[in-house]
């Protein structure tokens, strides 16, 4: 007789509902997710189990269906129905969650699957071509600084929510991404306005993994990564300099070969090694980068928990290890459910540590050192001591100063839910949070000594030795106190309803102190400097909000949707009388496919769901031109104001004129889309078309009035208004060929900035081509337009001439008469291009698995885009800023299609070339491989018999592995200028391993 606990053998056979075999689906022990296989390619499988086991049957494209076995099966037959389930996946919203099928809002969502394998070093870079409405932008790599700026359909900086909690942006950059469990992007008012004021420029809901019952299974990952230089730009050589300081000076009139002789020339290309190339000098090729996560999870249906701890390593480019950078994560997250009385538990406790630290000097400061020399220049003597060069980056990079910081960040939260026994969808919640961060920060500023060729030592001039130590430490509660209720009547009229109140409260202290003069460098310490340099200074502020937020939905049979949700919402940043406002919102859908005229078309099995939506509501944008108690009178207390009878003095002086009426802005939002699903649910997507006024801004009107004491007027509420439109929208495609399954995706956001009423002056406003008024805000500047360049002597004679140029010559750039008046000056001036923030990006992403292995990549891109060469980039300063291979195409009779003019500085004709102009506006629109995985699971193959392991997948992946736009000769297309004085972005490879058990 068989034992309970002995194995039976199941054989058998998976269809589809029209009895088609399925290869490819899952056969999974429910207790066991260890025992597990999957169909052939005719749809067959074996797996031995204990009796009485629950087997779970998954396919892709399929709903799951369990089997419970109790005796040996030869020929087990499963019907699979196709999955309906991509309408009922669940999205996190605010204060709750909703479905594709239910929503009546713009919301956008984020697999984090889709990143766990990819060496992001922090979350907004991690989002960027991923998800429609959502613009990111990086510029810089540097580790621990580069945090992508973040834009919801264009405007500021979103509000982040996690786990139920308001949170800040750091928080959200140095998140665990394999922590997290969804991601979801709330665009329009109706999603948005249960956050109220705060909520105007979008919003970022993010929770985070918790237990699940079953099996305790444990993961480890590791991830290690080497980043090098992305698109660095091209140096001139010895003689590509030399050369290029020849025409210079010889366009300056300073003859022919003034600064090297043709047999000079000659010898510098026979001896290239023997000059400096500064790169190769102080950058190392690659910096390496390591994260590992170990996690844990399982429990039981009443106790569930999971945790897990995670690193992340960086270091810098620069060589030295002059920078590093360290994160540290840990979370745990605890849930109890009293099934009797209907109660659950839940704890979560989680916090980051970081630990930073960097040269005595910027990476701006550094870079542009670096750029700056030339090749002639040496940073270190012939016997290898550090060189006394003019702005040598060694005496940073080798120094024995730093800056170094430690951030902590903690956090406790808990929640309590109660489901009433014996009322149907009643329930009840209380949520609490506290966290506390704290920053320690010294700044020791020393540069190192160098040499002579003769060795003479030059050391540190003691007064210029300095030290600032500064920390600061905030902390925050939030509270949220809620009721739900939820009921369908009759089958079809589904109701749900929410109310909140929410308050939080956030209190911050910072201290700041400082001394230099260090006669001796052992001791670090601020009592250690001079007596006399001491300075020390100190904040404290504290701010609370309050508000109660309400959610009404009704539907018919998921037919015909409605949805009411506001907050009446306070601050007590704002005045009496403007702390408190209500921002209400309405959405509403219409499922067509629901309706039976649409049956024919569902039958016909190309479009299966169509859903009609719209949305309305005001928000507010409490952003930073509102100053903390800007409402109340204030006072500077000024150090060493006045000197009396030979001692210095202290003062006090007025603050800002107080602002008494000022509040929040207004955001008032529209919104209309529709969702869809084709071809058997293989095809989904949707696409919204928005449109938002902004009013309410604050401005000191002082265009109208003078100031009447000597300080600045009061901010007042103008009249000023923007207004951005556009639209957004995604498609995801899955299907499976074979037992190969395909994934595809694409998504885009569009949209125009206007500044459709400014507080302009009544002169500027007079203008229509230079006015802000009217016109789109991301312009790149104001200057001349229509350059190009003077071809002969005849087009300098016959075209009209910028005033105060002189000695025009071909290949100098003449510009458009705008107002037709025979002259060129400022009167012709206008504003011109569109700068580097996008308003058109897109992305792509691909994907693909059979069996054990899989390709995932992910495109991305922008449209119209201008980068303004900076006088570093133009060489406009002489030869001191020469220092690209690109600034060689200069103009010349054999060159006439040059990028740039003929050799020149500010100079040369009264710097008629170097004047704002919309030449030098480049374009910098780009498409680049964001990142692409390789991976493949053993337990697919050497390892499928091994039932204590779950999984052990290797993968090698690549962020920014290649571009391709007009501005690449230039750096990397991302960057937000051409001088290469940030530090710049990276091209990441890596490899890791992903072990489960």
């Amino acid at each position: 007789m068989l034992q309970a606990d002995s194995l039976i053998t199941i054989k058998g056979t998976v269809f589809d509902s029209d009895k088609v075999p399925l290869p490819g689906a899952s056969i999974v022990d429910k207790k066991n997710p260890k025992r597990a296989t999957v169909t052939d390619a005719n749809g067959r499988f074996t797996i031995a189990v204990p009796m009485n086991t629950v087997l779970r049957i998954g396919h892709i494209t399929h709903l799951n269906k369990e089997v419970t076995v109790t005796r040996n099966e030869k020929n087990l037959q499963i019907n699979l129905e196709v999955d309906s389930k991509p309408l009922e996946e669940v999205m996190v919203v605010g204060f709750g969650t909703t479905s594709i099928r239910k929503n009546t809002t713009s919301v956008a969502t984020l697999n984090p699957k889709a990143l766990k394998d990819l060496p992001f070093g922090d979350m907004g870079s991690a989002l960027q071509g991923r998800v429609p409405g959502v613009i990111v932008q990086q510029g810089s790599a540097e580790p621990g600084q580069n945090g992508a700026s973040i834009s919801i359909r264009g405007n500021g900086e979103p509000l982040y929510i996690i786990d139920g909690f308001v949170s800040d942006r750091n928080r959200f950059l140095t998140l665990n991404k394999t922590d997290i469990k969804t991601l979801s992007v709330l665009k329009d008012a109706a999603s948005t306005a249960v956050y109220g004021m705060n909520a105007g420029n979008g919003v970022i809901v993010v929770t985070t993994k918790k237990g699940e019952a079953g099996q305790m299974s444990f993961d480890y990952q590791g991830n290690f990564a080497w980043n090098t230089p992305s698109y660095a730009p091209k140096r001139m050589n010895a003689y590509n300099y030399a050369d290029a300081v020849n025409k210079l000076y010889q366009a300056l009139g300073q003859g022919v070969n003034a600064f090297k002789t043709p047999e000079e020339m000659q010898d510098i290309s026979q001896h290239l090694s023997d000059y400096t190339n500064w790169e190769d000098q102080l950058l190392r090729k690659y910096a390496p980068q390591q994260e590992h996560t170990v996690s844990v999870s399982g429990g039981t249906d009443r106790l569930k928990f999971f945790g897990s701890l995670n690193t992340l390593g960086q270091e810098g480019i620069m060589k030295f290890k002059s920078l590093n950078y360290n994160r540290y994560n840990y979370r745990s997250n605890v849930s109890s459910t009293f099934d009797k009385i209907g109660l659950t538990v839940e704890l979560n406790v989680n916090g980051t540590q970081t630990d930073e630290k960097y040269p005595p000097a910027s990476a701006y400061t550094i870079y542009s050192r670096i750029r700056d020399r030339n090749p002639f220049e040496k940073p270190f003597t012939a016997a290898g001591q550090i060189s006394n060069q003019f702005d040598n980056p060694v005496l940073q990079l080798m120094s024995p100063g730093y800056v170094k910081l430690k951030t902590v960040y903690n956090q406790v939260a808990g929640s309590v839910n109660w489901v009433v026994p014996g009322v149907e969808g009643l329930s009840f919640g209380f949520s609490g949070n506290y966290n506390v961060q704290s920053q320690d920060r010294v700044d020791w500023i020393q540069t190192a000594t160098y040499y002579d060729e003769q060795g003479n030592a030059t050391k540190e001039d003691p007064s210029n030795i300095s030290i600032s130590r500064s920390s600061f430490m905030t902390n925050q509660y939030d509270v949220n106190i809620r009721g739900d209720y939820k009921k369908t009547i009759l089958g079809k009229h589904n109701i749900e309803a929410t109310l909140v109140h929410t308050r939080q409260h956030y209190y911050s202290n910072a201290l700041t102190a400082g001394s230099r003069g260090f006669n001796t460098t052992e001791i670090h310490q601020i009592q250690k400097g001079d007596a006399t340099s001491i300075t020390a200074s100190n904040t404290e502020g504290m701010q609370a909000w309050m508000g109660y937020v309400g959610k009404f939905h009704y539907d018919y049979d998921r037919k015909y949707m409605v949805e009411f949700a506001g907050r009446y919402d306070g601050s007590d940043n704002f005045p009496d009388g403007k702390r408190w406002g209500f921002f209400p919102s309405v959405s509403a859908g219409w499922a067509v496919s629901e309706e039976q005229f649409f049956k024919g078309i569902k039958d016909g099995k190309v479009l299966n769901y169509l859903k009609l939506r719209a949305s309305y509501g005001q928000i507010g944008v409490n952003n930073i031109d509102h100053w903390l108690y800007a409402y109340l009178p204030t006072y500077n207390y000024n150090s060493n104001a006045y000197v009396v009878d030979g001692k210095l003095q202290n003062s006090v002086t007025p603050g800002p004129t107080p602002s008494l009426n000022m509040t929040w802005f207004d955001r008032t939002k529209y919104d209309v889309g529709l969702d869809f699903f084709l071809f058997g649910n293989h095809l989904e997507g949707s696409v919204d078309y928005f449109f938002e006024k902004t009013k309410g801004f604050l401005s000191a009107d002082k265009f109208r009035y003078t100031d009447p004491i000597g300080y600045e007027l009061p901010l007042v509420v103008s009249k000023a208004e923007d207004r951005i439109e556009g639209l957004d929208g995604s498609l995801k495609y899955n299907t499976k060929i074979g037992q190969v399954n395909i994934t595809a995706g694409f998504n885009f956001t569009y949209y125009r900035s206007i500044a459709f009423r400014t507080n302009e002056d009544s002169l500027t406003l007079a203008n229509p081509r230079l006015r802000a008024q009217g016109n789109e805000k991301f312009y790149v500047g104001t200057g001349y337009i229509g350059a190009k360049f003077y071809t002969n002597p005849i087009d300098i004679l016959n075209n009209p001439k910028r005033l105060t140029s002189r000695d025009l010559r071909p290949g100098d750039l003449q510009y458009q008469d705008v107002n037709h008046d025979g002259k060129i000056d400022g009167q012709d001036q206008a504003r011109f291009g569109h700068n580097t923030t996008p308003t058109f990006v897109f992305g792509f992403d691909l994907g693909a698995t059979y069996k054990g292995a899989s390709i995932m990549a992910t495109i991305q891109g922008t449209g119209a885009r201008q980068t303004y060469m900076s006088n570093v980039a133009m060489g406009s300063e002489g030869e001191r800023r020469l220092d690209f291979a690109f600034q060689n195409d200069s103009w010349s009779p054999g060159n006439p299609n040059a990028s740039l003019p003929r050799p020149g500085n500010l100079t040369l004709n009264d710097n008629n070339n170097y004047a704002s102009s919309d030449f030098w506006a480049r374009k910098s629109n780009y498409i680049r491989l964001k990142s692409v995985t390789l991976s493949y699971d053993f337990k697919h193959s050497l390892l499928d018999k091994q039932n204590w392991l779950r999984n052990l997948t290797v993968f090698a992946s690549g962020v920014n592995l290649f571009a391709t736009g007009p501005s690449v000769k230039y750096g990397d297309p991302e960057a937000n200028s051409f001088e290469g004085y940030a530090y710049p972005m990276m091209k990441t490879y890596s490899a890791g391993f992903q072990l489960g058990f």
